[in-house]
């Protein structure tokens, strides 16, 4: 018998929790702080004709706009598996609605969430693609899925002969919503430089991962980067990849050399660290009058990015070998 399982534990964190000593990403105190605001796109399909940040750039305690026609020089690289491997602020397109197309750094929060106010955005607009049975017209079938880590088709036995040998057929199509990430605590990075030593309080559920990916973007040694995150408000593994916000905070803060703080609200928690995707899943069982299965045959199908190809594995474990 176990001798863990079943008796009281008390834990590490308890106490620190209950009592609101616990410090997340977002109350860590760094001295010189300043805030950052994503400027987010308003379209979800298209590109930026006009884009006005003069009156943003001269408002009160402003530091800097950074947009893709002033950021600075930094290394573009994919994540994987499930963050985003489009170009950070590149150029003008648009693919999604509430893409990341800016940043302010001012003095104050209530200063940063007010100039971005005044940044005046106009686009030339396409038509999206938001249905899956629209998307699935134009559906393929790939050969590997979940970042390319996972098999596609997954086979075993003949599935013509337990067909054959069916007396009872069941075949149903069940359909998964879209499912968003929304942890207690909204994602949030905190990003202090001193001279080309970064420290990275991270809402992060991978320290190692995110030292890794900064230290690529960035172009520095890893032991030059230390990712704290000393306590995490819900993850659901959308705090496991480093996403756009990450990058620009991390960014903002080498450029106007002072600690930068962005917080994601929680409407930006809908559009900037990922989803679930919905799903159609085709299902059909054959046994015989006994109840001895013959077949089991599963067909899923779901949409994907149109810049990147990550399948949602509903047909397969990512966390077990196939």
């Amino acid at each position: 018998m176990n001798k863990v399982i079943g008796k009281p534990i008390n834990r590490v964190d308890g106490k620190l929790k209950v009592k609101g000593g616990a410090r997340y990403t977002a109350d860590m105190p760094v001295e010189n702080l300043t805030y950052g605001v994503l400027i987010e796109s308003t379209i979800a399909k298209g590109k930026i004709t006009k884009l006005e940040t003069t009156a943003a750039e001269t408002s009160p305690g402003v530091l800097t706009v950074i947009t893709y026609r002033n950021v600075p020089k930094f290394n573009q690289i994919t994540f994987f598996p499930g963050g985003q491997s489009l170009p950070i602020l590149q150029d003008e397109n648009i693919y999604y609605q509430g893409q990341h197309i800016g940043i302010i750094v001012a003095k104050t929060l209530e200063q940063a969430q007010y100039a971005a106010t005044l940044v005046k955005v106009e686009y030339q607009t396409e038509q999206p693609t938001i249905d899956i049975d629209e998307a699935l017209q134009q559906g393929y079938d790939p050969e590997k899925i979940f970042g390319g880590m996972l098999p596609a088709h997954i086979f075993r036995g003949d599935i013509n002969s337990g067909h054959s040998q069916a007396e009872v057929l069941v075949e149903q199509t069940y359909n998964t919503p879209m499912e968003n990430h929304n942890p207690i605590e909204p994602s949030a990075t905190l990003a202090v430089w001193e001279d080309d030593h970064l420290t990275l309080y991270e809402t992060t559920q991978g320290v190692y991962s995110a030292q890794g990916a900064m230290a690529k973007v960035f172009d520095i040694p890893p032991e030059n980067i230390r990712v704290i995150s000393e306590f995490l408000g819900g993850g659901f593994g959308c705090k496991a990849f480093v996403w756009p916000h990450a990058i620009l905070a991390t960014l903002a803060a080498r450029y106007v050399k002072h600690p930068v703080k962005l917080v994601l609200t929680r409407a930006q928690m809908y559009t900037s660290v990922g989803y679930r995707a919905p799903t159609k899943q085709h299902l059909t069982l054959g046994a015989t009058k006994e109840g001895k299965l013959t077949l089991i045959k599963h067909i899923g199908e779901t949409i994907t990015s149109p810049f990147d190809e990550f399948t949602e594995p509903v047909i397969s474990n990512p966390f077990n070998s196939v």
